[in-house]
């Protein structure tokens, strides 16, 4: 029994290499035919666009042969032909490649380890290029200064540093064509990590009594003190601005390269973790501590938000209108203004 059972285990493994290893050979077949597709349809262009530029040479000399131009002019026609002919053998090719790489790609289906051997188990498949594509993704970039408004304080007299104290943001955003035969307004979503930091003016720093945040004399001489707050949120705009169309017999695409947008709208999220860093000297000895805890914080999160900016960047300005500390506490709002990046 045991000897029929080895041999059906070799069998079993041997059918298997062989499936596995015609179906390499068919990727490899297949990755084959399509780069000699490609080089001949590459070789096609060329051989036209040059054809072209002879005809476009044979007129020139033709009208050098019956003097309607100079020896002069008809250099430079030559030259300015060959440059647009070696040109337009460019952009074809690079249209070509292009088609050749969003025609086909690589589906994984996984791979799985049988008596340490790998094996492949991808399959190539046809993927047709989408005519109309209406959503775009963005990658966010956002920093700048930090504030926040207080009841009954001006920024003049405000508990923080308003050059200290900053701001950073980044996330992912998808942008989504509104109406569906122009891009003037988008509807622009995502997910965002936002940075809050807040730097106290004074020797001072932040002290949690029971349902009360304070800020109180130090009794060392900081070096550095601040507060940060790391949330996750969830923005929601509403883009308007014109943008550029490019229209082929394949495909439609909209984008927004050197034009003006303008964003409005808000976020809501939640307060993942709050940090107090503190540095100073301490009996001669360099202090760096670091005090995670809520201090009274919200964990609930939300405001309104907007921008303004030309192409990839623009001025950006955010408002909580969630207080940052529950109450009893005073109500403060966290406010900021910087810039923002957004690179798809």
């Amino acid at each position: 029994m045991k000897t029929i059972t080895m041999y059906l285990c070799l069998i079993f493994l041997c059918v298997n290499f062989t499936m596995q290893a015609q179906q390499k050979d068919s990727i490899q077949l297949k990755k084959e035919q399509d780069k000699k597709y490609l080089e001949n349809r590459l070789r096609i262009i060329e051989t036209q666009e040059k054809e072209v530029l002879k005809i476009e040479i044979n007129k020139i000399n033709e009208k050098l042969e019956k003097g309607e131009i100079t020896q002069k002019e008809a250099e430079k026609q030559k030259k300015k032909a060959a440059l647009i002919a070696a040109a337009t053998i460019e952009y074809r090719m690079a249209k070509t490649k292009r088609e050749m790489l969003t025609d086909y790609y690589i589906q994984e289906e996984g791979s799985f380890i049988r008596f340490g051997e790998i094996f492949d188990t991808r399959k190539i498949k046809k993927r047709p290029l989408k005519y109309d594509k209406r959503t775009y993704s963005d990658i966010v970039f956002a920093l700048g200064l930090n504030n926040a408004l207080q009841d009954g304080k001006s920024f003049s007299n405000s508990d923080y540093k308003v050059g200290g104290s900053r701001f950073f943001e980044f996330g992912i955003s998808w942008r989504t064509r509104v109406f569906k035969n122009h891009n003037f307004v988008r509807f622009k979503y995502g997910l965002s990590l936002q940075y809050n930091n807040l730097k106290p003016t004074g020797n001072r720093a932040f002290v949690d009594n029971g349902n009360t945040t304070t800020l109180e004399e130090f009794p060392n001489d900081l070096r550095r003190s601040k507060i940060r707050m790391t949330n996750l949120v969830v923005p929601i705009y509403f883009e308007f601005g014109p943008s550029n169309k490019k229209q082929t017999d394949h495909y439609i695409r909209y984008n927004t390269r050197e034009k003006i947008k303008i964003g409005i709208g808000g976020y809501a999220g939640v307060n993942l973790a709050v940090k107090q860093k503190l540095r100073y000297k301490e009996n001669g000895d360099h202090v760096d501590q670091e005090i995670r805890r809520n201090f009274n914080t919200n964990s609930f999160v939300y405001g309104l938000a907007g921008y303004i900016g030309w192409d990839d960047l623009a001025l950006y300005c955010k408002y909580d209108l969630s207080p940052i500390f529950k109450s009893p506490n005073a109500k403060q709002r966290n406010i900021s203004l910087g810039v923002r990046l957004d690179v798809f």
